[in-house]
C-alpha cells in the first residue's frame, strides 16, 4: 500500500461565511490528511448551467450517496490517480450535470483527493497540478461596493463593482491596493450617506444606498486617490450578474434602483458608454446567460481596452465554453470547480480557454470556507486574475495564500494585465 493509497473518508456538515449549511469532507492516505469545506453560492447568483449543489433531496440525501455509493467506491484507490478520482465520480453520478450527486459534493472530494495527495507527497498542491514549467501569481479582482443578489436593502442592481491594480509589483502589493482602495470607499460612502452604517454584503463588500453610476463614481474618487498617493494605476471593473436583471417575459433588463428596462440594444448602449466613461478594464456577465451574440457584439466594441468576461454563460463547461469561443463571445471566463464539479473538469476547460486566447480567471462564491484551494489553482492553471474578493475570513485567507506562495517561491511572476 503506498503513502497515496485512500484508507479513509469522513464527512460532515459545517457553515460557510453567509451562515448556510455546506459539506465538509476528510479525505485520509496511507501518508496524508486534508480536510475541504464547500463553498456555496447564494441562491439568486447560482447559474442556470451550473452543476447544481446536492443531491436532489439535499444534504441529507447527499450523505446517504456518500456513505452507501461514493466512499466505498473511492477506499483503496490511489489518490494520486486525480483524473482517474474526477473520471469515477462522473461515473458514480451519471448524468451529464452531477445532477444526482451534487456539483459540490463531488468537488469537495475532488479538491480533498489532491490536497491529500499534495500532504502524502509533501508536493505544494500549486505544483502537484501545474499546468507547467512556470507558473504564475495572479492579479487580484477586488469586490468593493457590493449589489445584486449578494445585498440587502437598498443597494445598486449589478452585483459587484471592482478595482484592480495594473501596476503593482507583486501579488501582496496588488492586494494592498485593493484592500486601501476598500478602506477608502468606506470613508467617502461615510460622507456620501449619512445614514451609511459600514454594512456589507455576501462578499464583504461595502452595501451602499446608491445606483450603479453613483456607486462608479464613488469607487473613482477612491481609486483616484489610492493612485495619487501610491502612484499605481488602478482600473474599475463591473460583474452585473445580468442573468438576474433579465425579464425574460419582457425582453428587457430590469434595473429596480433606477427604475429603467433597458432592452438589449439598449443595455448593450449603456455598457459602452460606461466602458468610455469610467475606462473600465473588466465587464462580467454582461447579458443573460443564452445571449451569446451580445456579449460577441460588446466585445467587438470594446476588447481593445477592456476584458469581456463570462461566468454564468460559460459556466467552467467545456461545451458551452466552446461556443462561446466560435462566437467570440469573451476575452476572458470564470472558472470555478464546484460548476462542473471536479478539478479535472475544470482543468480541462481552463486548458481549452488558454489554448483559444480566452483569459482563465477563477473565482470564488458569495458563501465561502476556509479552503484555499482556488489560490493553487490559480496558480497552476496560470490565471490571469483571481476573483476572492478583497477581504473578509473566507476570503483574506486565499490572498493570504498567495502571500505564501510568492514569498516561497520568488521565481514565480505576477501575470501582467495589458489592454
Amino acid at each position: 500500500m503506498s503513502s497515496t493509497t485512500i484508507t479513509q473518508i469522513r464527512h460532515r456538515t459545517v457553515f460557510d461565511s453567509r451562515g448556510i449549511e455546506t459539506l465538509e469532507v476528510d479525505v485520509i492516505t496511507e501518508g496524508g490528511f486534508a480536510r475541504v469545506a464547500a463553498p456555496f453560492g447564494a441562491p439568486g447568483s447560482r447559474g442556470e448551467f451550473e452543476a447544481p449543489a446536492y443531491a436532489p433531496d439535499g444534504i441529507p440525501a447527499t450523505r446517504k450517496i456518500l456513505d452507501d455509493e461514493l466512499i466505498p467506491a473511492l477506499i483503496g484507490r490511489d489518490s494520486a490517480d486525480q483524473e482517474g478520482i474526477d473520471d469515477l465520480l462522473v461515473e458514480l453520478d451519471g448524468t451529464s450535470n452531477f445532477e444526482r450527486i451534487g456539483g459540490n459534493t463531488s468537488t469537495v472530494l475532488s479538491i480533498a483527493t489532491a490536497r491529500a495527495t499534495s500532504e502524502a507527497t509533501k508536493v505544494p498542491l500549486f505544483r502537484l497540478l501545474a499546468d507547467s514549467d512556470t507558473p504564475t501569481l495572479p492579479v487580484p479582482l477586488g469586490n468593493v461596493i457590493g449589489g445584486g443578489a449578494h445585498s440587502l436593502g437598498p443597494a445598486p442592481d449589478m452585483q459587484e463593482h471592482m478595482v484592480v491594480a495594473m501596476g503593482a509589483k507583486s501579488v501582496r502589493h496588488a492586494i494592498e491596493i485593493n484592500l486601501k482602495v476598500h478602506h477608502e470607499a468606506g470613508r467617502l460612502l461615510e460622507k456620501k450617506d449619512p445614514n451609511f452604517a459600514g454594512g456589507m454584503d455576501d462578499e464583504d463588500a461595502w452595501a451602499a444606498n446608491l445606483n450603479d453610476w453613483e456607486a462608479l463614481e464613488v469607487l473613482e474618487e477612491a481609486k483616484r486617490k489610492i493612485e495619487d498617493r501610491e502612484s499605481i494605476e488602478i482600473r474599475m471593473g463591473l460583474d452585473l450578474a445580468a442573468d438576474r436583471l433579465w425579464n425574460a417575459s419582457r425582453g428587457v433588463y430590469h434595473y429596480t434602483r433606477e427604475g429603467i428596462a433597458r432592452s438589449p440594444e439598449e443595455q448593450l448602449a449603456y455598457l459602452v458608454e460606461l466602458v468610455e466613461r469610467f475606462n473600465l478594464a473588466y465587464v462580467e456577465d454582461a447579458f443573460h446567460s443564452s445571449d451569446y451574440e451580445s456579449f460577441a457584439e460588446l466585445n467587438s466594441r470594446v476588447r481593445d481596452r477592456c476584458i469581456i468576461c463570462a461566468d454564468d454563460i460559460y459556466a467552467s463547461n467545456l461545451a458551452r465554453t466552446q461556443v462561446g469561443i466560435s462566437k467570440k463571445s469573451a476575452t476572458a471566463m470564470i472558472i470555478k470547480p464546484n460548476q462542473v464539479g471536479t478539478i479535472t473538469g475544470a482543468r480541462r476547460t481552463a486548458r481549452l480557454a488558454k489554448e483559444n486566447g480566452v483569459k482563465p480567471i477563477i473565482s470564488n462564491r458569495s458563501g465561502e470556507t476556509l479552503d484555499v484551494s482556488i489560490a493553487d489553482l490559480a496558480v497552476a492553471w496560470n490565471a490571469s486574475m483571481i476573483k476572492a474578493g478583497v477581504r473578509g475570513g473566507g476570503r483574506i485567507i486565499k490572498l493570504n495564500e498567495l502571500i505564501r506562495i510568492e514569498q516561497g517561491n520568488p521565481e514565480i511572476a505576477l501575470q501582467q494585465i495589458s489592454i
